[in-house]
């Protein structure tokens, strides 16, 4: 992905050399009033275009990518700003993609976002000093992915999603009320037909050459996976072995063999084969799926499963343990609803659909692959797809958790998974039995670790 920081600090700040890992292929910085805009840019479509474009005394930042962009302009971002241009605040009803927009005109910064804000921008003022950036100019929240911390904090605030917010160089932040993108709450659609159509376009969308799936034996990322090679496209796999007792390996297996020759490079993770990385966040597991797919196979763009659960069905008649991070007790997850009911508009939108896990998730993963200049994309956070799945007869939903993806697989003969996955990156080394921590002498999980 690209990342950005935007401050009337002229400084340098503890994040910039963070930043610039996300966007290795370009970094641009400028200076309007005062106010200081700094891009680096990931590129990956289109001419190698240097950030912020100026346009009829505009500036424009666009950080993630556009599916649908007119490939006769020059990269993606003169399409967003040709959208601008032509609806105003209205021009996100015509973008398809996982992004943040920034507008710059004249005493004004105007942020606008996918539906989930899959791109972090994070907010803080220190004295006079204001900073927009990727990542949050903390060591607190950037070392251990503490979205506790931030809940608590006076000091960074992450902009909401699918709203417009505009900050006045003043000093003034403000959060339009109203949604970019609204939903179509009506459940009348009785089939999945169109659910299956949806599913399909926003996995090819994703695709890239060379691209890296992360799969695990679950259903979100072997039904992405299927899909990939029902429509001949080659991609390289990643899976998550340290613990294998966490993974179906007859689906995992099903699910390769079936793929077959569109799977152009496969490996296993299970140990790790460098301890010497210091980027942070120190989470270890999470970090070496990174590092080993740029090191084994060279990508730019990792496609995952994030975001079924969430939009799907919100974690309804399942409950998931997770360790939410350093030094933190676990967390249970778990929905606010049982069965989807007749009316839909009395549990719109869900814990999870904006917030809740998939905020925690998307900003996880978003971390740690832009911080091994990876652009992540997320099969499920799609504006058609989930509106075709929102649109599903309630009768339907209701069959099964996750029905759509069970059908999915079923058609191709892939066996369902017999147990519920613990979620791909989200497992741990497991604990040596030498682990100490210096003072105490008890048993602890370093931040590195390889096997011996």
């Amino acid at each position: 992905m690209c990342t950005f920081k935007i401050t009337n600090d002229p400084n340098e700040i503890f994040i910039d050399k963070y930043l610039q890992l996300g966007g290795p292929t370009l970094s641009n910085t400028i200076e309007i009033d005062g106010v200081y805009i700094t891009h680096h840019l990931l590129s990956l479509t289109g001419e190698l275009t240097p950030q912020p474009v100026e346009r009829d005394g505009k500036y424009f930042l666009l950080v993630g990518e556009f599916y649908n962009y007119d490939v006769s302009l020059p990269s993606d971002i003169y399409f967003g700003i040709e959208k601008y241009l032509e609806y105003g605040d209205k021009f996100t009803e015509h973008l398809d993609g996982e992004f943040l927009f920034i507008v710059i005109d004249g005493d004004e910064i105007n942020f606008f976002s996918d539906p989930w804000g899959t791109k972090q921008i994070y907010y803080h003022q220190d004295g006079d000093y204001f900073y927009f950036t990727t990542l949050p100019n903390d060591v607190n929240v950037v070392y251990t992915i503490r979205d506790d911390y931030l809940d608590r904090s006076d000091k960074i605030y992450r902009l909401p999603c699918n709203r417009k917010c505009t900050f006045n160089v003043n000093g003034t932040l403000h959060v339009i009320e109203d949604e970019l993108i609204k939903w179509n709450l009506d459940q009348n659609i009785n089939s999945l037909e169109d659910v299956d159509k949806t599913f399909e376009d926003a996995v090819l969308k994703r695709w890239y050459p060379n691209c890296t799936l992360f799969l695990s034996g679950g259903l979100d990322s072997s039904s992405v996976a299927l899909c990939l090679a029902d429509n001949k496209k080659e991609f390289n796999v990643l899976t998550n072995m340290v613990n294998p007792q966490f993974e179906d390996q007859d689906v995992l297996d099903s699910v390769i063999k079936y793929c077959g020759k569109h799977i152009i490079n496969y490996h296993r993770i299970e140990e790790s084969s460098d301890h010497s990385q210091e980027i942070p966040p120190k989470h270890p597991l999470t970090a070496e799926i990174r590092r080993q797919t740029k090191e084994r196979f060279n990508s730019k763009v990792v496609i995952m499963g994030n975001g079924a659960d969430e939009i799907f069905d919100n974690y309804r008649t399942k409950e998931k343990t997770v360790v939410n991070g350093v030094g933190r007790s676990p967390a249970t997850i778990k929905s606010n609803f049982d069965v989807w009911p007749d009316d839909q508009s009395t549990i719109f939108p869900w814990e999870h659909f904006y917030g809740g896990q998939s905020r925690r998730l998307l900003d996880y993963h978003e971390t740690y692959s832009l911080l091994y200049g990876l652009e992540l994309r997320n099969v499920f956070y799609d504006k058609a797809l989930a509106q075709a799945w929102l649109n599903v007869d309630v009768n339907i939903k209701n069959i099964e958790y996750k029905v759509f993806m069970k059908e999915y697989l079923r058609k191709r003969n892939i066996p369902i998974t017999k147990f519920p996955q613990s979620g791909f990156g989200h497992q741990s080394w497991p604990i040596h039995p030498t682990w100490t921590t210096p003072k105490s002498g008890r048993r602890a999980r370093p931040m590195w670790w390889t096997y011996k």
